[in-house]
């Protein structure tokens, strides 16, 4: 089963995007911030993270730099209230797994859309032989 990790430190954000990854059949892990994901991720190894960049505690760059450091090379989609500049977002799809960027608030269906499209839905393939 696909593994999806929820950081963000809005608890009805967290919940919400939980509960509606595991309606469309994803595991589902939470985390309350950046130091709450790296000591969940070891265990949990999610293929897709949702991270919110504004948060107490540890700087987004801080817990990018941490994630390479760590054999778990989850893809990251940034979910954030914040309206970066082009270059801003670009230096952020260099910081590593990052594949996507979300401005909240954001439509649920666009959402659950983004998160099937990179990764790429990959149980439900079929391989013909």
């Amino acid at each position: 089963m696909t593994k999806i990790m929820v950081v963000d430190d809005e608890p009805d954000i967290r919940e919400m995007l939980s509960l509606m990854m595991q309606k469309e059949g994803f595991e589902t892990e939470t985390a309350v911030d950046g130091s709450d994901f790296l000591k969940k991720i070891d265990d949990f190894q999610p293929d897709l993270v949702t991270l919110d960049i504004m948060m107490p505690g540890l700087m987004t760059i801080e817990i990018l730099e941490k994630l390479q450091e760590k054999n778990c090379k989850p893809k990251i989609i940034i979910l954030t209230v914040v309206q970066y500049s082009e270059d801003e977002k670009k230096w952020l799809f260099e910081m590593g797994n990052v594949v996507d960027y979300i401005t909240k608030p954001f439509n649920i269906d666009t959402f659950v859309e983004t998160v099937k499209k990179h990764l790429e839905y990959k149980e439900h393939k079929v391989i013909a032989s």
